[in-house]
């Protein structure tokens, strides 16, 4: 059984673009690093989650606003059809960017969110 995440669980801002040559997804994920994030493509969904740090510096006691914090992103992508090519993924400064490359049976990918 899974642990329940004390922190609240978001679906990130994003940008979905099909391409030419495939599809290119970008998250806005701030406070994200690298070995907080898992990728993966599983038959035709692609699925992101990620973990945030950013704590509120303890001599800020007291915090009017607080925008940016501990959360766990999650993003659900469903593609129209599965792809076999590899997935392209970097993260620079808490944004994600994917590329799914089309494939000759897969020209243009259609994609759908869904918050898990």
């Amino acid at each position: 059984m899974q642990q329940k995440s004390p922190y609240p669980q978001v679906r990130p801002a994003t940008d979905i673009v099909d391409v030419d040559n495939g599809v290119q997804i970008t998250a806005n994920m701030p406070g994200v690093e690298q070995q907080d994030l898992q990728v993966f493509l599983e038959g035709n969904m692609l699925r992101i989650k990620a973990s945030s740090h950013c704590p509120v510096p303890s001599e800020q006691k007291d915090v009017q606003t607080l925008e940016f914090g501990n959360v766990e992103f999650s993003l659900d992508i469903i593609l129209n059809g599965a792809l076999s090519a590899p997935v392209k993924t970097t993260l620079e400064k808490g944004v994600l960017s994917v590329f799914l490359p089309g494939t000759a049976s897969l020209p243009k990918t259609s994609v759908f969110l869904s918050q898990s």
